[in-house]
This record gives structure tokens, sequence and C-alpha cells, in this order.
């Protein structure tokens, strides 16, 4: 796909190169870090456009600068969907799980566990050509990770188009 034909693709395609680069930790941590800066993106589009709405999301002890205060802060706003919520907590506890214990991998039970959950991910399929095909947990985890950057890349644009303003509330 020439990067030309697709401009709003700009910063996917360089998560796709590190990604391919990655190990399987560098894979769960710089997926879910892109993540956690495309919802940082999202809800400073919603929000009004003021010093204050940054401080809430990217100051030393934003009440939503961490990944889980920033996926439940857009599942309440309505700014993503139910599934999109549950796989991004999924996805959340897998890189706990890689950031805080060094022998965990993709065939860490809680890992495999959490993958099978996965709403975006790739089923297994069966194919004319390769017969059964069963994609493990590295691959279910990938395809959801990368459908989620997707679904967030363009987030941004359309949730600025309702973006709060003030109100004229009744006293």
């Amino acid at each position: 796909m020439p990067r030309d034909d697709h401009p709003h693709l700009a910063k996917f395609f360089p998560y796709l190169e590190l990604l391919r680069a990655e190990s399987d930790r560098g894979a769960v941590l710089i997926s879910t870090g892109y993540m956690e800066e495309q919802l940082k993106d999202v809800l400073l589009a919603f929000m009004l456009d003021t010093p204050q709405a940054r401080e809430l999301v990217t100051s030393g002890n934003a009440p939503l600068g961490s990944f889980s205060s920033r996926i439940s802060a857009c599942y309440t706003l309505g700014l993503i969907s139910e599934n999109e919520y549950s796989d991004l907590m999924l996805l959340r506890r897998i890189r706990n799980d890689f950031a805080h214990d060094m022998h965990t991998s993709f065939d860490t039970p809680s890992v495999v566990d959490r993958c099978k959950l996965l709403h975006h991910k790739a089923h297994d399929y069966t194919s004319e050509k390769m017969g059964d095909v069963v994609v493990n947990t590295k691959g279910q985890f990938i395809t959801a990770a990368t459908s989620l950057v997707l679904n967030l890349t363009n987030r941004p644009h359309y949730v600025a188009l309702k973006r709060c303003g003030y109100g004229n509330w009744p006293y």
C-alpha cells in the first residue's frame, strides 16, 4: 500500500515497522504505549482546548495520565465502544504481565486466557490451500492491537467534530 495514497496513516506505518522488529515484550510495550498516546489524543480532542484540559491528561500526577484512566474516561465519555474498552483493558493487563514479570511470554497462562477473550483478534479458520489455520496467542495479541491502533488512528479527528463547548447552564 503506497504511503502517499494514505496520508491519514502516516503515524501508523512507523508503528508497524517498529512492531516487526521487536521482541515479544517489546511488541506488547510498544503497542500498548502507542494506544495510550492515542487515547490521550482522543481525550484532548474532546475536551475544551485549554491548558487545564492538557494538565488533566499530561501533567506530573495527571488524573487522566495512566493507560487505565484514559481507557475508562474514553469509555464513560462515549469515545470508544464497549468492545474497544474490553480489549484495551485486556491489553493493559497483558502489558502489566510483561512489564512486571521478566518470565512472562505469550505462553504464560494469564496471557493466553486474556488473548482468547479479545474481540478484535484474528480467529482460527480453514483455508483450501493451507487447511486449518490456528492463530497462536502472539497472533491474537498482534492482530487485536493492530486493529485497535487502526480504529483509534483517526478517532481524534472525528471526536474533535463533537468537542465539548461551554454550556449555558441554568442557575
